[in-house]
């Protein structure tokens, strides 16, 4: 492995099972996405992001399809060839607009273990949601509730609340909006799945939560909050 690569194109099911140290096990292996896959990593990957850089492409290879086939849009299909970008002095650990996400070689570097920073931020790849399309806190809970379910398994010390309490809020987004949505998909399987539609057709608004689950959006958080603030 070269200590610094520029620009590394890898195709699924080919060239990064060559040029990484790594194989995927049976039951790991997606079905084939209808359309190739890719992934290309660019900027500086010296020694020590090496084998970091080799776990995100596993990674991609295997939960990308899973999100794709969950969450991607008839309409406007997300992007095929996705793009990591190392960049140093970055503010936010990852960012994603479009088909290219940025990483932090600065955060890798102090947590080696938070690769499925990348699941998060390939969410959003596929959520393509439209400007005004619906609540950023629902945006970046849907993303964080596709980590916790999609991976991996070890997140480096990273996980969802197991208790809520009334002094938070789903608009505190991320993980609390995240262990919320986690339980409103228990409570009512699919309600995820459409609420991502309605944000990607623009047609989301708030009242959708009753007709989805039955209550407003308040009263089920409210209920949340009682089932697991025991």
């Amino acid at each position: 492995m070269p200590t610094n690569v520029r620009s590394l194109t890898l195709l699924a099911g080919f060239a990064f099972a060559v040029v990484f140290p790594f194989s995927l096990r049976a039951e790991d292996k997606p079905a084939k996405p209808a359309k190739a896959i890719s992934l290309t990593i660019e900027g500086d990957v010296d020694a020590d992001l090496a084998p970091v850089a080799g776990q995100l492409t596993t990674l991609f290879y295997q939960g990308y399809p899973k999100l794709l086939a969950r969450f991607d849009s008839p309409v406007k299909p997300a992007p095929r060839a996705i793009r990591v970008v190392f960049v140093k002095g970055l503010r936010v650990p990852a960012q994603c607009s479009g088909d290219k996400i940025e990483v932090s070689t600065d955060w890798l570097v102090k947590h080696p273990k938070d690769v499925a920073l990348l699941t998060h931020e390939l969410t959003h790849a596929v959520q393509q949601y439209p400007g005004n399309s619906g609540p950023g806190w629902l945006t970046e809970g849907i993303a964080d509730y596709a980590r916790h379910v999609y991976g991996p398994k070890d997140q480096g010390g990273w996980r969802l609340p197991e208790k809520l309490t009334a002094k938070q809020s789903y608009k505190d987004s991320y993980r609390t909006a995240a262990r919320f949505l986690l339980w409103l998909e228990e409570r009512t399987p699919g309600s995820i799945d459409k609420l991502n539609r309605k944000m990607q057709d623009k047609e989301y608004k708030v009242e959708d939560f009753q007709a989805i689950a039955g209550r407003t959006l308040d009263a089920l958080w409210d209920e949340c909050v009682a089932d697991l603030g025991r």
